[in-house]
């Protein structure tokens, strides 16, 4: 009788075993989700072109200048600037609201106390500054420059520099009908004075797209 137990034990054991058996799940094909990257995360967008203008520090460029000295005084007095297309880092704004227009006055030297000077662009012939306040591009105030002027004093005798954002005004000229592109000028009107008003050296009036 003890046999037949066994014998009925050993029988129900290998049935339990093949059951398991059949039942054993196979060896896990999980793969690690990161060893994969989609095409779409792997894809990098051109570069905008109008980021980089935006992003791009601004590098000025002369597009045209005198070529000697000359000599505002009493009243107004006017010089032309011949302009060039920018061939260098201006392109980079070119056509572009982004653009950004300076004009500088450099080396005002004077032997006297002088008043301030309106500085306007391209006038209409005949007519008066106050006309156009639209056209005026910024002043030269010129407080200290006798000193300034001073060989023996802190600059060297070099005067004075000025630099004005002229961008909305040269905006504003290039939309109308008569615009010169290759020829600006530049009108220095004297303000009010107590005294006769003197001669003042300008070294030279330059003008920078950015």
């Amino acid at each position: 009788m003890w046999l037949r137990q066994s014998e009925t034990t050993l029988a129900l054991a290998n049935l339990i075993l093949a059951a398991n058996l059949f039942h054993e799940r196979p060896p896990s094909l999980d793969v690690p989700t990161n060893l994969f990257v989609s095409k779409e995360s792997n894809m990098q967008s051109p570069p905008d072109q109008k980021d980089s203008r935006k992003s791009s520090p601004r590098i000025p460029e002369m597009v045209g200048a005198t070529t000697a000295p000359f000599y505002i005084g009493p009243g107004m007095t006017q010089i032309s600037i011949a302009m060039h297309p920018p061939s260098g880092p201006a392109l980079l704004h070119e056509g572009s609201k982004q653009r950004q227009v300076v004009l500088h006055v450099e080396n005002v030297t004077g032997e006297k106390r002088a008043p301030p000077f309106g500085v306007y662009l391209d006038l209409p012939p005949g007519d008066e500054p106050q006309q156009h306040p639209d056209l005026r591009a910024g002043s030269l105030g010129l407080f200290g420059l006798v000193e300034a002027s001073n060989p023996a004093g802190e600059h060297g005798g070099n005067g004075m520099t000025f630099s004005m954002d002229v961008t909305a005004v040269f905006t504003r000229l290039m939309a109308m009908k008569d615009w010169d592109p290759h020829n600006l000028r530049v009108f220095f009107i004297a303000g009010s004075w107590d005294a006769p008003v003197p001669r003042v050296r300008i070294g030279r009036v330059s003008l920078y797209f950015a």
